[in-house]
This record gives C-alpha cells, sequence and structure tokens, in this order.
C-alpha cells in the first residue's frame, strides 16, 4: 500500500487509479481481524470522498479540497506504517 500511495505522490498514477488498487489491495489481503478491516475503511472512507467530489456530478463545485485530500492521504500513510511496525507479518 506504501508503493501504491508513493506512485501517486510521484504523479506516476492519478487518484482514481490510487483508490481502486487500495481498494483492491485490501480484498487480495484477505484479512481476518476485523478491526483492522474496519481501521482501513475508515481510513479510507476519506481518500474515496474526495475523490467523488472531484469525480461525481453530484458534487458541488469546488467541494474537493486538494488540502483535505492530503491530510487523508498522510493519516492513511501514517496508519498503514503503524500497521506494518507493530505486526509480525503473519495474517491477522
Amino acid at each position: 500500500m506504501i508503493e501504491v500511495l508513493d506512485n501517486y505522490d510521484a504523479g506516476t498514477t492519478n487518484l482514481s487509479k490510487l483508490s481502486s488498487d487500495l481498494k483492491g489491495l485490501m480484498g487480495a489481503s484477505d484479512l481476518h481481524d476485523e478491526s483492522l478491516i474496519d481501521d482501513f475503511w475508515n481510513y479510507f472512507a476519506r481518500i474515496d470522498m474526495e475523490l467523488e467530489l472531484r469525480t461525481e456530478s453530484w458534487a458541488p463545485p469546488d467541494s474537493a479540497s486538494d488540502e483535505a485530500l492530503r491530510d487523508a492521504l498522510d493519516r492513511y500513510r501514517a496508519w498503514v506504517q503503524h500497521v506494518l511496525e507493530t505486526t509480525n507479518g503473519e495474517r491477522t
């Protein structure tokens, strides 16, 4: 997931692909720990919301916020790093 975030930050992928890749990686991880699954969706929701504000016809003009997106991405990255640092690599 960190690599996917890095690709977005480097400008080699767009926000739609980032969102799709993060959801795909989550599904492929086959997690069994409900708290990790809940945490993923809680952190990811803010990224997804910013994507929708940029792409959906129902979104009010100028409702997307680059600052809110950056904050959501930074929080997501910090959460992933925390999970990686505090787990032993076994499926949870």
